[in-house]
């Protein structure tokens, strides 16, 4: 049996989301938000009104587990839930005021951490390594 675990592709990609996450993490303690309610917020943000199966979607999270992060979020008075006038069945995302501030405060920091990730690479290799994860991923959804 040969295998080389450190040049695995699944195990170099979890090690490098697993470090990046925790990186990040470090750059946004402060505003008492982890990386995966930024991507919410960030989104709610982006559209208000957005669907909850829509921000699923949207941020690869599981329906159950985002709507326990929705529920603190809105506790923590960055979204709000309204319903929708037209089907009352629908209920949207809005962000509040605060959320929209914090955006205003984390993207900056978000670029610079994306910067710091690839601060030795050329333009194109930035492209070239976006275009290369986005076609692994395509090629994990086509199974």
């Amino acid at each position: 049996m040969k295998f080389n675990m450190d040049a695995s592709l699944g195990f170099i990609l979890n090690r490098t989301a697993i470090a990046t996450k925790m990186g990040f993490n470090q750059g946004i303690k402060s505003y008492g938000i982890s990386p995966e309610q930024w991507s919410v917020i960030f989104r709610v943000v982006e559209k208000d009104g957005i669907s909850q199966k829509e921000l699923a979607d949207s941020t690869y999270k599981d329906q159950g587990n985002l709507t326990r992060m929705i529920d603190k979020l809105v506790a923590k008075d960055y979204l709000y839930r309204k319903l929708d006038e037209v089907d009352r069945r629908a209920v949207g995302l809005f962000a509040s005021d605060k959320a929209k501030s914090l955006v205003v405060d984390v993207i900056p920091i978000s670029n610079r951490y994306n910067e710091k990730l690839t601060k030795d690479f050329s333009d194109d290799e930035k492209l070239k390594l976006i275009e290369l994860l986005n076609k692994v991923y395509n090629n994990i959804q086509k199974d």
